[in-house]
């Protein structure tokens, strides 16, 4: 899973802030021009900006990952009751009437904030990352994803409930 690789960026981000801070240095390197996300130097500042850049990202895709393998927080409570089959018109209802329409409300006006972040050069006030559309883009692609991956679980609990009926009412549609 790529997403599990960024926490490896996270940690080293995390320990560099944290040892700069703590022996006082507040610029680790130093360039000539400017690079994207860090402009001219690499701070403390502009490390602690990709912790938490870093971090929405993980939490964003990686979202899309438990809710794709059905790892995501439910109200099992409920549905622990349930026959398969209503478990199965539960999911596609609330993915369909709740879900999906929650993502496409946050990928359009999620657009419309990365964009306007983009334009407008928004960046840290404080001495940190420079391109703060980068981290605002992620907010209607993860959403964009996991509006996709809804679609494919509400075919294929569809396709399950539509389709005909297994020999035992307790098959899982396809993940």
């Amino acid at each position: 899973m790529i997403v599990g690789w960024l926490i490896l960026p996270l940690i080293v981000s995390v320990c560099l802030g944290v040892v700069a801070a703590q022996l006082g240095i507040n610029q680790l390197i130093d360039w000539e021009g400017s690079v994207p996300f860090f402009d001219e130097a690499l701070t403390v500042n502009s490390m602690l900006d990709l912790q938490w850049h870093i971090f929405a990202m993980v939490v964003l895709f990686g979202g899309v990952y438990a809710y794709r393998d059905r790892e995501h927080v439910s109200v099992d409570f409920l549905a622990a009751h349930f026959s398969k089959r209503r478990k199965g018109w539960v999911d596609m209802l609330c993915d369909l009437f709740f879900l999906l329409p929650f993502c496409a409300i946050v990928v359009w006006f999620g657009t419309k904030f990365a964009y306007r972040a983009y334009l407008t050069g928004e960046g840290s006030t404080y001495g940190g990352m420079i391109d703060r559309w980068f981290v605002k883009a992620c907010i209607p692609a993860g959403f964009l994803l996991l509006g996709t991956a809804a679609l494919a679980r509400i075919l294929s609990t569809a396709a399950f409930l539509f389709g005909p009926r297994a020999a035992d009412d307790e098959t899982r549609p396809a993940q």
